[in-house]
């Protein structure tokens, strides 16, 4: 049995059941609708995953370029954009792949910048996901990225602390039942570095219990920090938007907040 294949495939399939809210995407909607002259756009959606976001982009008739590294997610994704001949996707490794050229935007939604998946350092990794954004995009194009932007205090509520907890659990197309666990990890204020453990237990449809550790390493990244990769990128911050609304966020905030940015390639 190949155990990683049986993981990974729950993974996406239960995955897909939990991570399904639609306010995110509407909101990206309505932000092109209003930020560009109505036209459809040549949307390029980095780890877009099984679709959840690039596949209403298309419906909403943009032309729509997806990839992903996970090759399950990425399954998904192909059979929901089946009838759609102004979407393609493809496999793709988002750290060390070329991103291609000429994309009126480039989408960077569900909080990809703080689940990048890389064995380099973490805030490097983030700032090389600006920089191909940005050489991915035509002159006068846009970037639309979201994510979880903490205030030293907020990131310290959020991800100090030991507890048992459990993301998502539950059965996949394959009769695999499963769950995550997280034993929780500590935030550096220095660094902005989170360390936590965990891991995924599956039992497969023949009964072998099946456990895969997981200990991560992420770096949280501050507003500044954003907006300075940004203009190191060439990339010219025009809104920034809270909570997928369109409340201009405000210069400080001290809770987490869900920060949509909307920047122009000079």
């Amino acid at each position: 049995m190949d155990k990683q294949f049986i993981v990974r495939h729950w993974y996406a399939d239960v995955y897909e059941q939990f991570e399904n809210q639609t306010n995110d995407v509407t909101f990206f909607l309505t932000m092109l609708r209003g930020l560009t002259d109505g036209s459809p756009q040549r949307i390029l959606e980095v780890a877009c995953g099984g679709g959840r976001i690039c596949i209403p982009l298309a419906q909403a008739g943009h032309h729509v370029t997806g990839f992903d590294a996970d090759e399950h997610m990425l399954l998904r994704c192909c059979r929901r954009m089946q009838g759609l001949t102004n979407m393609t996707c493809y496999r793709a490794d988002a750290v060390t792949s070329d991103w291609g050229e000429g994309f009126d935007v480039v989408v960077m939604a569900g909080n990809v910048l703080i689940n990048i998946q890389t064995e380099t350092d973490y805030a490097m990794a983030q700032q090389i996901f600006i920089n191909r954004a940005a050489s991915a995009l035509r002159a006068g194009g846009h970037l639309l990225m979201d994510f979880d932007l903490h205030s030293d205090a907020s990131a310290a509520r959020f991800f100090n602390g030991l507890k048992v907890s459990s993301y998502f659990s539950g059965i996949d197309d394959l009769g695999t039942t499963g769950k995550t666990m997280g034993y929780g990890g500590v935030f550096d204020p220095v660094t902005r570095i989170h360390a936590g453990a965990g891991h995924i237990e599956v039992t497969a449809g023949n009964g072998e219990r099946i456990i895969i550790n997981d200990v991560r390493h992420k770096h949280i990244p501050s507003r500044a920090q954003v907006y300075g990769w940004l203009d190191g990128a060439g990339l010219a911050v025009e809104r920034t938007f809270r909570n997928y609304t369109d409340e201009p966020l405000a210069q400080e905030e001290n809770d987490c907040v869900k920060a949509t940015i909307w920047a122009r390639k000079l």
